[in-house]
């Protein structure tokens, strides 16, 4: 199963709904203006509307965790089906009360269909997430108009983490439904969409080689005392000692060392004439002596869920350092998970260098 994106927007198109909310009504009794006279007027508002939400930073990083999370999910690929649910109008019969349509529709590989609400949690906001109860009931009705079962996708970006929840986890609080990070993390179904924990013996290690009969002093007006110039023969990827030569190993490897967020250590290596060999790059995670003792008693530390994988590579190419919002959205790499982390990487059959474990959490 290869996922695929529907189709590609076309400005031209997809601009054509939005000329209903940047136009008035006309006055009554004016005959209406043609739409093509009315183009400075349309060009106006929605220039206005666009401003509005550059310069409002919740806004925007509202939808840009809404489209991690659609990033994510199609990188993790275990679904039939995601779309965007709650854009464009719509009609219903409100007999039974409001309708609140979640932001995304998702269809899995059984044929069950999800709706989700996704929300982004500030770092240091966990104690205060909550949804308004009546919207909650019209979500809720919304999903049972259109058959589906209504979860709460949650960004966590203190811990960078992802919980996929259902209503019921919610603490009821007056006019409002409470969670806390300990419930989402306890009820947590994010492996609903393919997600699991991955562990591993630390360190990863990315070695610079040097040709040591290539090294010698730098020269010119621009040298500095001591300066050297080496010559880079290869790079090597290695775990806990051995090098990883396997294709399949590498790439994976060289996935977790840009995005597992271990802390980094650099230590060179010379020869007995003082000439560079090698430079290390370890990494490992930037933990207490008393959780790298956990680490060797277990005989690995985690890289973290392939969600938190995904969602760093998605920030690094949306945000900068400072983490300012550089675009809101990033295509999707469809199944990437999947290809770096076969289901068969564990087949008995293969002798693994890059040995890992893998953790698939069900709710509590």
């Amino acid at each position: 199963m290869v996922l695929k994106r529907g189709r590609k927007g076309e400005l031209g198109i997809e601009i054509l709904p939005l000329i209903e909310l940047a136009l008035t009504e006309p006055p009554a009794g004016r005959p209406a203006a043609l739409l093509r006279d009315r183009h400075p007027e349309t060009i106006a508002a929605i220039s206005g509307a666009l401003r509005e939400s550059l310069d409002n930073i919740s806004r925007l990083h509202g939808h840009q965790t809404q489209y991690a999370f659609e990033a994510v999910v199609v990188a993790l690929g275990a679904i039939r089906l995601i779309k965007t649910e709650d854009a464009g109008l719509y009609y219903f019969d409100d007999t039974q009360g409001k309708l609140l349509p979640p932001d995304f529709r998702i269809v899995l590989r059984d044929g069950t269909v999800l709706l989700v609400e996704v929300k982004a949690v500030k770092p240091g906001a966990e104690t205060k997430v909550k949804v308004r109860a009546d919207d909650m009931a019209a979500a809720q009705a919304y999903a049972r108009m259109t058959h589906g079962r209504l979860l709460y996708a949650h960004y966590w970006a203190g811990p960078n983490l992802w919980t996929l929840v259902d209503p019921s986890r919610f603490d009821e609080a007056g006019p409002q439904r409470r969670l806390t990070i300990s419930s989402a993390m306890k009820g947590n179904e994010m492996a609903l969409l393919g997600d699991a924990q991955l562990a591993g013996k630390p360190p990863l290690t990315i070695s610079v080689l040097f040709d040591p009969a290539k090294e010698e002093p730098s020269i010119g007006q621009d040298a500095q005392e001591g300066e050297r110039l080496v010559a880079i023969s290869g790079m090597q990827l290695s775990n806990a000692g051995e090098v990883i030569t396997e294709p399949l190993e590498q790439n994976l490897a060289w996935f977790l060392a840009q995005y597992a967020g271990w802390a980094l250590e650099e230590k060179p290596h010379t020869d007995s004439d003082g000439r560079f060999v090698r430079l290390d790059y370890h990494l490992a995670p930037d933990v207490d002596e008393e959780a790298v003792a956990a680490y060797r008693r277990q005989g690995c530390a985690f890289f973290g869920a392939l969600s938190s994988l995904y969602t760093r590579r998605f920030l690094m190419a949306t945000t900068t350092e400072s983490g300012d919002i550089t675009a809101l959205r990033q295509e999707p790499s469809p199944a990437l998970m999947t290809q770096l982390l076969p289901d068969d990487y564990w087949d008995p059959k293969q002798e693994r260098v890059l040995k890992l474990w893998k953790f698939v959490q069900a709710p509590a």
